[in-house]
């Protein structure tokens, strides 16, 4: 019994080890065709383009919606916990603590990853099964070039990018929504915002929001190549890039919250 659970916590040892080493080496990849400015090929720029409006651009819908929501009921209950307490001096910082280091990331990451994350695992894996994959590799066309580094780079840009638009919606239309309900207004709330953010406020949250990004794209080629042969491996393969993705978010928080 008891060698038998050795074997099977070895093989998933082995299993995610190998994962995490492919991921490894899809990301050197993708960062050796961008530091060789492959996006300045015509065929590269235009899956670039594509795979920008995609995963930046569309989701900017589901984004306002999300912030608008989140964003009222934390400023809500934020101002009202800290004007009970008599912190009104500390509304600026608790909120741009809140929604810069933790809301924003976060929730643009699993957006990113439910919507565009699971699309790309699906297309790679579909483009396996039908043998695209196999035709780019005998027309030499590099996969680093015109897979790998478009969608690497469509993820790093669009985390960052719809976190600071989900801070500017969440914080002043969340205060447009709730925030007049307190005795506060709204050129003070403001200046509390502006008085508290510092620089190092928007470098975790690009940084954060960029590593998480990424780190669901690194998930989601990297499970799409595994795919075989077979249509049915592809919900499978699936659910198990989704709950690794989500184990690598939970992973990257923690990190940013020790160091």
């Amino acid at each position: 019994m008891n060698l038998l659970l050795v074997r099977r916590l070895g093989r998933w040892g082995i299993d995610r080890s190998q994962s995490f080493t492919r991921m490894f080496h899809i990301l050197c990849q993708a960062c050796a065709a961008a530091m060789r400015l492959s996006f300045f090929k015509p065929a590269v720029a235009l899956v670039l383009v594509r795979q920008i409006y995609f995963t930046a651009v569309q989701p900017l819908s589901i984004i306002f919606v999300a912030s608008l929501i989140m964003g009222s009921v934390t400023v809500h209950y934020l101002l009202q916990l800290l004007l009970g307490l008599g912190a009104y001096e500390q509304i600026g910082a608790f909120l741009i603590r809140v929604m810069l280091h933790e809301i924003a990331p976060i929730t643009c990451s699993l957006i990113i990853l439910l919507r565009s994350g699971t699309a790309v695992l699906t297309e790679v894996a579909l483009m396996k099964i039908n043998g695209e994959i196999d035709t780019l590799h005998s027309l030499n066309i590099a996969m680093d070039d015109y897979v790998f580094m478009p969608r690497v780079m469509a993820f790093a840009l669009a985390g960052p990018c719809l976190s600071i638009c989900f801070c500017m919606i969440a914080l002043l239309g969340g205060f447009m929504t709730l925030g007049y309900w307190h005795d506060i207004t709204f050129a003070n709330y403001k200046d509390r915002l502006f008085n508290a953010l510092e620089i190092k406020d928007l470098i975790i949250l690009i940084t954060k929001s960029m590593v998480m990004s990424v780190a669901a794209c690194l998930v989601a080629l990297q499970r799409g190549f595994s795919v075989n042969r077979a249509f049915t491996e592809v919900p499978i393969r699936l659910i198990q890039g989704m709950m690794q993705a989500i184990t690598l978010l939970i992973a990257v928080e923690i990190l940013f919250i020790i160091f």
